[in-house]
Formats: structure tokens, C-alpha cells, sequence
């Protein structure tokens, strides 16, 4: 289905395309059905189909109710209605959403599909200020209010990384090419979870970490880093690189990145573009918006190779 709607061409807009699908869950009081909205970035979806028939394997993890063949493709499938509510239901009549990204496919089973959106990065609401979700705890990462609804954006990273860890981030020795404790790297993503271990994993590598829950709030503290060095400070010294994710509430990656390359004092920090969106079909967005690198989670070996040639390149690294 990605390939044939009309998705956004254009690079750094702040735009995306969503796909809003509903879930129906028992109210916990009396019973009733309710229908929620939820919503995934139309880039990860390759197509929508009705329910296959599934095989079921033995010692599935959670909520993955089997698989089928797709064309030639082994494709698991999660019920998202028992992720997210806990609840197990029929699987007839509802739809199923094949999505792709980290180099997978996977499919997500949901009540029904209502249309496509095209939204503002702006309009999508982080978690984080919201006091009712526990951040640690969410599988949303963005809330679009809508004239009559709420659509929450799945946090299906975080989905994978639970259901199958060795889908998640790789481990990374302690040995590294150099002594990150030098360099301060800032890193933009707004999955809780993604961003936690990236941060882990950086700092076991020695570097110093700056982190920042969407582009906007990166935009902000890389603003007044350029500030300070405007005053005659050295910006090496404040930061040396910066690894986003591409979709994020308030200012997605492709937007942050534009912003810095066409700013006077921070357009030679290198950025690296660490992403479930980064592919074939799309690494066009990111060199149009002077991305230097865009690699696909959940390779962290490669990322702080990448950071290593990065701070050589731009002439970051510092001489012993």
C-alpha cells in the first residue's frame, strides 16, 4: 500500500501520512465496547489485507498468533488488541496491516482500517507532557487530537523489541576505536525504549550523551548551544554529532536535519540518521535534507562505526 498512495515527496515539510485503525477493548466498569483510534506512519505499511490463515508455532511470544505466507514471505502476526489491552478476541472479520521496517515485515491484526490523514509533525503531541502515560511504561509515541478523536501512534519498536529481543538493539563491547569521554554526541528519539538502550550503548562506548525526546526539543538545545558559540564559545566543546531518529512528534529528523545544514554555525555537524524509515525507497528524503549517514536500526556496531568516520571526516576528533 505504501508504493501506490501519495506519499509526501518533498523533504524536511514536517509532514507525514498516517493510517488511522481502530481497536475495540471491554470497558473495565460494565462491558460496553469501545473503539479506539490508533495510527501508523503510512512509510511502514506495505499493504492491508483481510485476516490469512495463520500456522500456529509452539512457544510464540507474547501476543504473536502465528504466521503465513505472503507471497513467499514468512510473516509473524501480532494481535494488537491483546498488546495493548490484554484482551484475546476473534480474529474474524478484522483486517490486517502488513507493515516493514528495520528490514522486516510483520503483521498487526486490528479491528478495522478507517482512512489516511496527512498531518503535521506539529500537531503530534509527545507522551512525555502528558501526565497520565508513564513513559517507561507507553506503547504510544504521539497523540494527534482531531476535531473528534485522539489518535495514539503505536510505539511499535518497542513492540518488537519485547516480543523478540533479538529483534531489538545488538549488544556492543566496551572496547571501542576511541574514548568517546571527548566527545558529546546529542540524540533525538522519541521512543522511551529505542532511546534508552541507544543511550546505554553510547555511554558504554565512553560518549557523552545530550538527549532529547522529539526534533523540536533537539532544535532548541542545538539553538542554544549555536548562542553560546556565537559569544565566542567553541561549539566542539558543547557537542560533536547528532544521531536522530526520522519520525518524531513537534519536528520529525528530515526537518531538525534541514534546520541544522542551513544554519550558519551548526551546518558542519554530522548527522546520522538512525531509523526503522531508513530504506531503499526512502534514502532519497534524507539526502535531499544533507543527511551524512542513514542507517537502520537496530545495528549499533555500525552506528558508532559511522560516528568514528564521522568525527574523522568533519575534523572532530581530537589529536593526542
Amino acid at each position: 500500500m505504501a508504493q501506490h498512495t501519495n506519499i509526501l515527496l518533498e523533504s524536511g515539510t514536517n509532514e507525514l501520512e498516517v493510517i488511522e485503525f481502530t481497536i475495540e477493548y471491554p470497558d473495565r466498569e460494565d462491558g460496553t465496547m469501545i473503539t479506539q483510534s490508533f495510527g501508523i506512519n503510512v512509510a511502514k505499511v506495505r499493504e492491508i489485507i483481510r485476516m490469512p490463515e495463520l500456522t500456529t508455532l509452539p512457544n510464540m511470544p507474547k501476543s504473536t498468533v502465528g504466521i503465513f505466507n505472503l507471497r513467499g514471505y514468512i510473516v509473524p502476526v501480532i494481535d494488537l488488541g491483546e498488546w495493548l489491552f490484554q484482551i484475546k478476541s476473534e480474529f474474524e472479520g478484522k483486517k490486517l496491516i502488513v507493515a516493514e521496517f528495520n528490514n522486516m515485515r510483520l503483521g498487526f491484526i486490528v479491528s478495522d482500517v478507517r482512512r489516511i490523514y496527512r498531518f503535521s509533525w506539529k500537531q503530534v503531541e509527545s507522551p512525555d507532557a502528558i501526565n497520565e502515560f508513564t513513559t517507561d511504561n507507553t506503547s504510544v509515541i504521539g497523540i494527534i487530537k482531531t476535531e473528534d478523536k485522539n489518535i495514539l501512534m503505536v510505539d511499535v519498536e518497542k513492540i518488537i523489541a519485547e516480543i523478540n529481543p533479538q529483534l531489538g538493539m545488538e549488544n556492543v563491547d566496551a572496547d571501542h576505536i576511541i574514548d568517546g569521554s571527548h566527545y558529546t554526541i546529542l540524540v533525538a528519539e522519541d521512543s522511551p525504549t529505542i532511546r534508552r538502550l541507544l543511550l546505554d550503548r553510547l555511554k558504554v562506548a565512553s560518549y557523552n550523551v545530550v538527549s532529547s525526546h522529539d526534533g523540536l526539543d533537539a532544535w532548541e538545545k542545538l539553538s542554544a548551544f549555536a548562542e553560546r558559540a556565537a559569544k565566542g564559545e567553541d561549539l566542539k566543546k558543547m557537542v560533536n554529532l547528532v544521531i536522530s531518529d526520522i519520525e518524531m512528534p513537534q519536528m520529525d529528523g528530515l526537518a531538525l536535519t534541514k534546520n541544522i545544514k542551513n544554519h550558519p554555525i551548526l551546518s558542519k555537524l554530522p548527522v546520522i540518521f538512525f531509523s526503522s524509515l531508513v530504506s531503499e525507497d526512502l534514502h532519497h528524503k534524507g539526502e535531499a535534507v544533507g543527511a551524512d549517514a542513514q542507517l537502520t536500526k537496530p545495528k549499533i556496531s555500525l552506528l558508532l562505526d559511522t560516528v568514528y568516520s564521522l568525527l574523522k571526516k568533519y575534523g572532530q576528533l581530537h589529536t593526542k
